[in-house]
């Protein structure tokens, strides 16, 4: 089977995975949009930029 080309909405549904498995929360992917717009999470991919 071949495999497909991961598109931005898996990606985003893997970074949401990967927060819930980290934090132990279970955000849908409307929740956590909407906290990461308000500023209450801060994306690892934006945290690895603000550390450099």
């Amino acid at each position: 089977m071949k495999k497909r080309k991961l598109d931005n909405l898996d990606l985003k549904q893997r970074e949401i995975d990967e927060y819930n498995k980290k934090h132990k929360t279970h955000y849908s992917y409307g929740m956590y949009t909407a906290l990461v717009r308000i500023g209450k999470i801060i994306p690892d991919c934006d945290r690895k930029e603000v550390k450099k």
